[in-house]
Order: C-alpha cells, then sequence, then structure tokens
C-alpha cells in the first residue's frame, strides 16, 4: 500500500512538474512581445516599487492613473516585487499572472474535490492546466490571468463556510480581492455572492446578527477605497469607454430605424431601450456561440491562436455527456447535489452578463474568462462517465481511440501556440519597440537629440520600458504629451526634457538628421522608399524587422 501511494505521489509530482514546464517555458518569447497594457502594467509596477507612487505621482493608489485610464491595482502591486527581482523585462512582467494560473489548477481541484470527488478534481486540474482559454491568459500580464483564483478560492471557502462560520472570513476576502483584479468581476462577484446567499439563505442566517455584521465589516472594510473611487466615477471610466451604448450611436442608430416611419409602432419598436436590449442580447448569445468556444475563438489573435478555439473540440463532447446525464438524473440528485448543480448553472448564466454590457463582448475571450472554471468542471464529468464505459471491450476500445485524438488535439494546438502563433500574430503585440528601446539604451548617449515615430503604437511608455527611464526623473520632467506643431524644426510631437522627442516626422525626412540628432523613423508612416538610405547625406545605423521580416523601423542619423 505503501508503495502504491509513492508511486501515485512520484506521478503527481512528475505531472505537476510537466505542467509547470508548459507554463513557463519560452515565457519571455511567447507571447512574442510585450503589448501596450503589458508594458503599463510593467511600468507601473516599477514606478510602484522604486517610488512607491504611480508613473504620475499618486502615492499608493487604488487606483492607477495611467496614459488612457485608470486601471484596478491588483496585477501592478503583485508584480512590483518581481520587477525588483527580474527587471523591466518579461519575466518581470508576466510572471505574476503564471503563478496565479498555477494557484488556479490547485483552486479548481479543491472546488471541484467539494463539488463532487476527487476523480472530477483532478480530471478538471488537467483540463485546466492544458486549456487552450487559460494558458492563454495566464502567460500575459492580461487582468483576466488574475482574477480567476479569487473566484475560486472565495467560492470554496463560502461553500466551506456552510459548515465554519469562520471560514466565510476568507470567503469575503478572496471575492472582495476579485473586485480589485478585473472590472468585470464587480458585477460577477456581487450577482453570484447574492445568489449564493439565497441559496444557502437557512444556513447564512443561522449563524446569527453578531457574526454576519463582523462579515459585513470585513467586507466594507476591503471595499470601502474601491467604492470611494467609484462614487468619483474613476472606476466606470473605462466602462465608458468600451460601453455597448455609447449615446451618440444608440441615437444615431434609433433615426436610422425611424427613417421609414416616425408612427406610434414605430417608436415602440425602436427606440433607446430596445436597441440597446437587443445589442446585449446579440453579445450574450455570442457568448455561446459553438464556433467561439470551440473552433474560432476571439478575432483578436492576442486572445486566442488562430484556428482553434477557447476549448478543445472533444470537450463539446464531453460538456454535452455531462449535461446529459445531469438532466437525466437530476431528480434523484440529494437537495445538496442539486445546489452544487444550480451553483455551476447560475455561475455560467452571470459569466457572460459584464462581457454583453460591453463592445464586442459577444466574442471577447477576456472579459468571458469566468465562463472557464464551470465549463471545465463539467467537461471533468463528462470525462468521469465516459470512463465508465471502460470495461467492457467496445468500452475500452471508444475510450482508447477518445483518448488518442484528445492526445492529438492538444498536441496540435501546443505546436500551433509555441512555434506558429508568435510569428503570425506579432503586428498585434506591437513588435519591435524592446529592439528600439535596447539600441537607444546603447546609443543614445553619443546623441543630443532623439527624435521616436509615435504613429506605429504610442512610443513614450515604451520607451520608458525598455530604456529603464529613471522614473523620479520622469515625474519630475514630463508635463503634457500634447501634440505641438513643429515643437522642432521637420518634427511634430511633443518632448520629454530637452532630449528626447515622441511624435511624427514632416517629410522629407532627411531634413531631420542634423548634427546631434538620432531618429527612429517607422517603415509604415515614414520610410516609404528604404532606397532613401542610399543618399550620403543620411546614415543607416539599423533596422528593426518583424518575426517575419517585415521592416518596422529605421534607425538613422546624419551622413558624412
Amino acid at each position: 500500500m505503501k508503495q502504491k501511494k509513492f508511486i501515485y505521489l512520484l506521478f503527481a509530482c512528475l505531472a505537476f512538474a510537466g505542467i509547470i514546464f508548459l507554463r513557463v517555458w519560452k515565457l519571455n518569447e511567447v507571447p512574442v512581445s510585450l503589448f501596450g497594457d503589458e508594458i503599463d502594467v510593467g511600468l507601473q509596477a516599477y514606478s510602484i516599487a522604486e517610488t512607491g507612487k504611480d508613473y504620475f505621482g499618486n502615492k499608493l493608489p487604488v487606483l492607477f492613473h495611467s496614459f488612457s485610464e485608470y486601471r484596478l491595482p491588483m496585477l501592478l502591486y503583485l508584480d512590483a516585487p518581481f520587477i525588483k527581482i527580474f527587471g523591466l523585462n518579461e519575466w518581470g512582467v508576466r510572471t505574476p499572472p503564471f503563478i496565479l494560473g498555477l494557484v488556479s489548477i490547485v483552486a479548481i481541484y479543491f472546488l471541484a474535490k467539494e463539488f463532487f470527488d476527487k476523480k472530477v478534481a483532478l480530471v478538471a486540474a488537467v483540463f485546466l492546466a492544458i486549456s487552450p482559454w487559460h494558458l492563454i491568459f495566464s502567460r500575459q500580464a492580461n487582468d483576466a490571468g488574475i482574477l480567476l483564483p479569487f473566484v475560486l478560492f472565495g467560492t470554496l471557502f463560502f461553500i466551506k463556510g456552510l459548515k465554519d462560520f469562520k471560514l466565510l472570513i476568507p470567503s469575503s476576502i478572496f471575492f472582495c480581492l476579485g473586485i480589485y483584479a478585473y472590472a468585470i468581476a464587480s458585477l460577477f462577484i456581487p450577482l453570484f455572492v447574492i445568489f449564493l446567499t439565497i441559496l444557502f439563505r437557512k444556513k447564512i442566517f443561522g449563524y446569527g446578527l453578531k457574526k454576519l455584521t463582523l462579515l459585513f465589516l470585513v467586507t466594507l472594510a476591503i471595499l470601502l477605497p474601491y467604492i470611494v473611487q467609484s462614487i468619483n466615477g474613476r472606476t466606470t471610466q473605462r466602462f465608458s469607454y468600451v460601453s455597448v451604448a455609447p449615446k451618440k450611436e444608440i441615437v444615431a442608430e434609433v433615426e436610422a430605424r425611424r427613417q421609414w416611419s416616425d408612427s406610434s409602432l414605430s417608436r415602440i419598436f425602436n427606440n433607446k431601450m430596445t436597441t440597446v436590449t437587443e445589442r446585449i442580447f446579440k453579445n450574450y448569445s455570442k457568448s455561446w456561440s459553438l464556433s467561439f468556444l470551440f473552433s474560432e475563438g476571439d478575432t483578436n489573435p492576442r486572445q486566442s491562436v488562430d484556428g482553434h478555439g477557447l476549448f478543445y473540440l472533444f470537450d463539446v463532447l464531453l460538456i454535452i455527456i455531462a449535461l446529459w446525464t445531469t438532466v437525466s438524473n437530476f431528480s434523484r440528485f440529494t437537495e445538496d447535489k442539486k445546489k452544487i448543480i444550480l451553483i455551476l448553472a447560475l455561475w455560467l448564466i452571470f459569466a457572460p452578463i459584464p462581457s454583453a454590457l460591453t463592445q464586442g463582448g459577444g466574442n471577447h475571450a477576456s472579459r468571458l474568462i469566468l465562463m472557464l472554471p464551470p465549463l471545465i468542471i463539467f467537461s471533468a464529468l463528462g470525462f468521469k462517465t465516459l470512463l465508465k464505459l471502460g470495461y467492457d471491450l467496445k468500452g475500452k476500445l471508444f475510450v482508447g481511440v477518445l483518448a488518442l485524438y484528445m492526445l492529438f488535439e492538444i498536441s496540435t494546438f501546443f505546436h500551433s501556440y509555441f512555434v506558429i502563433w508568435p510569428r503570425e500574430s506579432w503586428r498585434w503585440w506591437q513588435y519591435g519597440f524592446k529592439e528600439v528601446g535596447s539600441y537607444l539604451k546603447d546609443n543614445a548617449g553619443n546623441y543630443q537629440r532623439v527624435f521616436l515615430n509615435n504613429t506605429y503604437e504610442p512610443m513614450l511608455p515604451r520607451f520608458l520600458f525598455w530604456y529603464a527611464y529613471d522614473i523620479k526623473l520622469f515625474q519630475r520632467e514630463f508635463a503634457d504629451d500634447k501634440h505641438i506643431e513643429s515643437i522642432y524644426p521637420g518634427f511634430n510631437g511633443f518632448k520629454l526634457g530637452d532630449k528626447f522627442y515622441f511624435g511624427e516626422i514632416v517629410k522629407p525626412i532627411e531634413n531631420l538628421a542634423e548634427d546631434g540628432n538620432l531618429i527612429v523613423a517607422s517603415s509604415e508612416k515614414d520610410v516609404s522608399n528604404p532606397y532613401i538610405f542610399d543618399n550620403p547625406k543620411l546614415n543607416l545605423l539599423d533596422v528593426i524587422h518583424a518575426p517575419d521580416q517585415t521592416t518596422i523601423f529605421y534607425i538613422y542619423s546624419k551622413g558624412e
């Protein structure tokens, strides 16, 4: 018996080591580059680690003031120690999502075990570990990559707290911290907790007023800073940008629909409320489309691998089997088992709601990330059901063929993810700025002024990150990024200090090549003909290429 347990333990350790390897391998290369949001995470984490302030000088903020918006703090604070350890690079930025991705695998194991049994729990953990959806977001610094552990552990401790009040305290803490992790949680978590409270109201209210008051005060203490920011309108600023119902657009759509008739009936069928409701319903229904979940995924190449869904195709079969057996046997379940199924069902129903309220939310993988855990658990349930078929020859044959197909599909996805996807998706990951930053770090000291094209993507945050610009100096120097015409002869934009200029080069680009000037020009906006560098008045110093050899930047100075 001891030898058997040792073998199981050894197998579990090797399996988990394999999972860790697959998630940490080439973390600095896949995805192929740090995109804008990741750069901002790292820059804010760097600032908080060095100064105790965000890069605009706000001390220990609840919401971080970034260049384009206010950001929730969880990922940025989690990143700070790793930026301190690894520096301004991919490892510093992406390590916290990687770690919390592993934590979420552990969390779903214990939650599935609490809901069902060890077999379902183990399968659910393995399925989450190899899930395309989960892998994609646990290898990039996206808020979606850190949310799941908070919701999973919040739910786990809530269920355990029905037997021991003390465990409702960590449940509250996890749920509250989740609201600081990702904006979708601010709607999902309250809805979900209200549902859980109603479902288990007898046990919850049976704890009495004194204990529930303590629970309320803990919750209020954690959420009070968020509530204050919400009153100030900062937590909803991002939503106002991505809302499914921008006022002007809705009004224009209503007017277009009424152009053929302004009758009372037309006003009933075509008004702001019906238009907004229709948009939300379309978004919500798209979230459940088989193509989105199982074959095509998100249209954004940063959030999905071309040719693959967010789940594997075999998950369709497993989830259908789980749903069929659950519905067929529901009447025979115990009351506790029925409530567990209701929790998973309502979790699935609530999960797409926050995303449905945003533009493009019907197939937005990061905003729909909360659909993943219950679907993974249902897939694990379906797999357990199939394993029961393996007692006779036909059953063993079917399970064996399915296992081979599963292995093939999983291998195909990982090959696409690590080999093909980085080369195909470079533009969406905004490749090229690391190479520019590295060149400037080594050579900018030889020049009086440096001019950087700002039209490919906003250059300033990427320059600050890859150049490792002194953040304290930046906080003193930076005044505004307002575009100024002819801020320097031959250049429009803004400057940082007296040396670094960000904006657009006024053609002909040769005019900017003066003594003491170093120029980073865009191949798309500035240099349509590379033979211009045959001109002896220009000195081409470096060319930045994409993985597919597309030219992105030219770096040049004055020639002879």
